[in-house]
């Protein structure tokens, strides 16, 4: 063969590759969007603000507490002796510190399980995706954060909500 036979002969098949890889189908789902916006996601959102609106009265209780306590002691000052006065002075201080740590747990906790329930909503997620990509003969399925710029009508995010709300509405918290 000479030249110009090869030459057509690459350029045929070398536009038959490429056209085999244009027929890939290509999406983005906005996974941020079904996490706060999914009925589980909202469950989620929702006990943990009533968790944290529960902790919070509970420690408002006890920050009453000390600051009682530390006005009942500054009262005493003039009225008991120097040696019980730190003595109190030093178990109001104990108290604060403990305080302060079960703030800290409990702010701690409070993010474990907000993460773990995030987790646990991403996981039920993942099977959804993969079904749908089966179903649709879907290639890959992108994050829509990590695209710049894509047709509309790629975003599967709606769709993927509907399927989500149907077969999750809630998620434990433990």
């Amino acid at each position: 063969m000479n030249l110009k036979h090869k030459l057509i002969l690459f350029i045929l098949i070398f536009f038959n590759i490429t056209n085999l890889y244009a027929t890939e189908k290509f999406v983005y789902v906005d996974m941020e969007f079904l996490v706060n916006s999914s009925e589980a996601g909202k469950d989620i959102s929702s006990k943990i603000s009533k968790m944290h609106k529960k902790e919070l009265e509970e420690l408002k209780k006890i920050e009453e507490e000390l600051k009682k306590g530390e006005t009942d002691i500054i009262n005493k000052k003039n009225v008991i002796s120097n040696e019980e006065f730190e003595k109190k002075l030093s178990e109001l201080r104990k108290k604060a510190s403990d305080y302060q740590k079960q703030r800290n747990n409990n702010t701690k906790s409070l993010s474990e399980k907000r993460i773990k329930a995030t987790n646990e909503l991403l996981n039920l997620i993942q099977p959804i995706l993969t079904e749908f990509a089966n179903q649709n003969s879907i290639s890959i399925i992108f994050q829509k954060k990590a695209i710049v710029i894509g047709k509309t009508d790629s975003d599967i995010t709606n769709q993927i909500l509907k399927i989500l709300n149907e077969k999750h509405k809630e998620i434990v918290l433990n």
